[in-house]
């Protein structure tokens, strides 16, 4: 079953496709069994705009979409940061759902039948199954609409399969009816979108706008001195002034509920004894490497990676120098290591070497299967006979090839033999690398039977086949009780944070201090996987201790430093980044001031003067949202579009320091103002951008109680 190996194959699907529907909901009617909210309910995981999903609900959900997961993956278990992944796609998926839902059954919007057709066989296809890599050629990574149709055929014929096929084919039915509900989905928001930005409509004088903001090109000369020149306790800046400007910035701090924590994390690392007894082991592995007649069982028993069956070129082993050195120097039989670095481990064996293509381009067809194995060969025989007797294959597999390459005589491109064994088996493989060029054979792959046919191969060139055993050092059972007991220690000792605080230096720990969290974050910093510690803010309150966490490679305790509400930072919390801009502010007027008042006529004189270097940009215009090596600074493209050609403009104050230039040449662009492509462009744009404006306003706007924390 050609096409569950490829879901089995394609563990990314699930970020791709949930990644396509901004506004996708992708479980079914989420709301229609919710119950209605009552206040503190302690069950309900998120509130919107008085209706709630209670918990049992929710698992629902997350179960559903986990399912579709591990069918996909072959997978049993998911690990955290694919559980993440899921609740966060279902959590959005319920609130835009529930956002969204009221205005497209008011507006009467559907998805017709004929509407789907075509975006799943059709001429528009649907960008769900465009990213779908199941439905991707796994050489050219191009869609294949004849893959999806196979799919549809087959589940339409499931009674014509065997009892083990038949069972396969319903998994490939849920999985089709997951994708069935995003694709239309999908379409329902792709046509809100729509609806939205045909409101917003650029006029004439938008076009023209557009137009003269590109139309003309400076280049300039330039200084800039920096505002850190000054020090910041240099400048007063008063309290009714950050007052002042909160009231114009107070949109930039709107927040969600926000815990602060300090905390005290401890590396996870090995220990001294811990690399001595890898060492040990890898020194005996060596020797049995030098005596054992089964290398690749013993690299697939020894190693992180598993034995590849098959001949590098030297371009194959990519910018691994360590293994291109190796080969290049050794002999056959000849063993390298144990070496270390990266924290690894690593012994190599040259087991052979060879003179071949590197890679080989490949034509196939691969059949329908039959009613069973044995029929689906001898239909395989028969066409081989009739391609040995002069048939054109290229008109063989478009007549008879099942996959998306008959379209193009069924060539499915060039291949290494690494890649034939990733993407198909040891005999195909085997089979196109022996095999001369012209020639067609049978091969049987995970996929079915092909019959494949070479047509050309690349020139010969030296080919390694190597055994590399890889083993990364990590923390013993008795390392990481060591670092937990002296953490565990530390706390008993000093059991309050002033205590950690003070004493954290002399114990070798650092203490970090008023680390923000929101109830939705996965990580604190750069420490991943520290869901449990957010959990725990959350849940608790000021000056609580919290146990120690084992958060991915780190050891956390943590202490309750209090919370900021959901709305808007107070004057007190914004007033750092209110501060430091208004100081700019006083800085830049300064120093523009300083350098305006001496009437400096040349470039030359204001360098000497401000101790800089002169520098030049080019192609700079209204439209250019950030300028060469200055980053973004309005202000002069502004003045650069206005200042006159060839003369020292006054200094301009921007966001990061203070610019004098010279405008030395101006460029025309090579166009006429053509009204009607402006505002198609501008049209475009705002269409680009307004569905998750929209969306952003329609969330800020609803009354949303994310509970999730209380449960996970």
């Amino acid at each position: 079953m050609a096409t569950l190996e490829k879901i089995r194959k394609k563990a990314g699907l699930l970020v791709t496709v949930v990644g396509l529907a901004l506004f996708a909901f992708i479980i079914g009617d989420l709301l229609n069994s919710s119950a209605s909210f009552i206040g503190g309910n302690q069950n309900n995981v998120v509130v919107i705009n008085g209706t709630a999903i209670d918990y049992p609900n929710y698992m629902r959900r997350e179960n559903e979409l986990s399912e579709i997961y591990q069918m996909q993956t072959g997978s049993s278990t998911l690990n955290d940061t694919y559980m993440s992944q899921i609740r966060q796609a279902v959590y959005e998926d319920v609130v835009m759902e529930s956002i969204i839902m009221p205005r497209l059954k008011t507006l009467g919007m559907t998805v017709t039948p004929e509407e789907m057709t075509d975006m799943v066989e059709g001429e528009n296809i649907s960008p769900v199954l465009l990213q779908s890599p199941m439905f991707q050629n796994p050489q050219t990574g191009q869609f294949e609409r004849g893959a999806v149709i196979n799919l549809l055929n087959s589940l339409k014929n499931i009674e014509n399969y065997s009892p083990n096929d038949q069972a396969q084919l319903m998994q490939h039915k849920t999985f089709w009816l997951f994708l069935e509900k995003n694709i239309m989905r999908n379409r329902m928001s792709e046509k809100y979108t729509i609806l939205l930005s045909k409101a917003i409509v650029a006029n004439a004088l938008d076009a023209k706008d557009a137009f003269e903001n590109s139309a003309e090109s400076s280049d300039i000369v330039y200084l800039m001195q920096s505002f850190a020149t000054i020090p910041d306790s240099t400048v007063v800046v008063s309290q009714a002034e950050i007052e002042d400007l909160y009231k114009k910035r107070r949109e930039m701090f709107r927040q969600e509920e926000t815990c602060i924590i300090d905390y005290i994390a401890v590396d996870i690392t090995p220990s001294a004894e811990d690399y001595e007894k890898v060492s040990k082991e890898m020194d005996a592995i060596r020797t049995e490497l030098e005596t054992t007649d089964n290398v690749p069982a013993l690299t697939n028993e020894k190693s992180e990676h598993k034995f590849v069956n098959a001949y590098y070129s030297i371009a194959g082993f990519g910018e691994d120098m360590d293994i291109i050195d190796f080969v290049s120097n050794a002999s056959i039989g000849e063993i390298q290591g144990p070496t270390f670095k990266n924290n690894k481990y690593r012994i190599l064996m040259l087991i052979d070497k060879t003179e071949a293509s590197d890679s080989v381009k490949v034509s196939e067809i691969l059949l329908y299967p039959r009613a069973n194995d044995a029929e689906t060969k001898l239909y395989a025989d028969s066409l081989l006979n009739v391609i040995n007797a002069g048939a054109d294959f290229a008109e063989m597999a478009a007549t008879h090839s099942h996959d998306e390459a008959a379209e193009k005589g069924g060539e499915i491109g060039w291949m290494t033999e690494a890649g034939a064994l990733l993407g198909l088996n040891e005999e195909f493989k085997s089979t196109v690398f022996s095999m001369p060029t012209g020639k067609s054979a049978i091969v049987k792959s995970t996929y079915g039977y092909h019959i494949v046919k070479v047509t050309e191969k690349t020139k010969n060139v030296p080919k390694y086949k190597v055994a590399n055993i890889e083993y990364t050092v990590t923390p013993s059972s008795a390392t990481r009780s060591r670092l937990y007991n002296a953490l565990n220690n530390f706390i008993a000792t000093n059991h309050s944070g002033e205590k950690m605080k003070e004493a954290a230096p002399q114990s070798g720990y650092e203490f970090v201090s008023n680390a923000r969290v929101l109830s939705t974050d996965v990580a604190i910093g750069m420490i991943k996987g520290a869901r449990q510690v957010v959990r725990w803010a959350f849940l608790n309150k000021k000056n609580d201790i919290s146990e120690i966490y084992e958060c991915d490679d780190k050891f956390i305790v943590a202490v309750h430093n209090g919370r900021l509400p959901k709305g808007y930072q107070s004057v007190a919390t914004a007033t750092p980044q209110l501060k430091a801009e208004l100081i700019n502010n006083k800085k830049g007027e300064e120093m523009a001031g300083r350098l305006k008042s001496k009437n400096m006529n040349s470039i030359s004189e204001y360098a000497i003067d401000m101790s800089e270097l002169i520098d030049t940009v080019k192609f700079i215009n209204m439209a250019t949202p950030r300028i060469t090596n200055i980053g973004m600074e309005p202000k002069l493209n502004a003045h650069i579009a206005l200042a006159p050609l060839n003369t020292v403009n006054q200094p301009v104050a921007g966001a990061n320091g203070v610019y004098v230039f010279e405008v030395y040449n101006r460029t025309a662009a090579e166009k006429s103002f053509d009204e009607s492509f402006e505002k198609d462009m501008l049209s475009s744009t705002m269409s680009y951008r307004i569905g998750s404006l929209a969306m952003r306003f329609l969330q800020q706007h609803a009354d949303i109680q994310d509970n999730r924390v209380r449960f996970y």
